[in-house]
């Protein structure tokens, strides 16, 4: 697993060594939300999947993976 960024700024998480290798792009959206905040779009990379969250949800997440991560560092 590798961690790049592409041309679009966009953070890539996964198996980006090869053409066809899942990986998750994670970057911001160019659609808002109602506050006119960009949306963070989460997706697979060369795939039309993509999940849109609020800049509220993403900071969500963040808290939960952090707290996944600790946990797991501390087992």
């Amino acid at each position: 697993m590798a961690v790049a960024e592409d041309d679009g700024g966009e953070l890539i998480v996964g198996d980006v060594t090869r053409t066809g290798g899942r990986a998750l792009a994670v970057g911001l959206s160019h659609t808002a939300d109602a506050e006119g905040r960009p949306m963070v779009g989460i997706g697979w990379v060369e795939q039309d999947q993509r999940l849109e969250i609020t800049v509220d949800e993403a900071r969500a997440l963040r808290d939960e993976l952090t707290r996944i991560i600790s946990d797991a560092e501390s087992s």
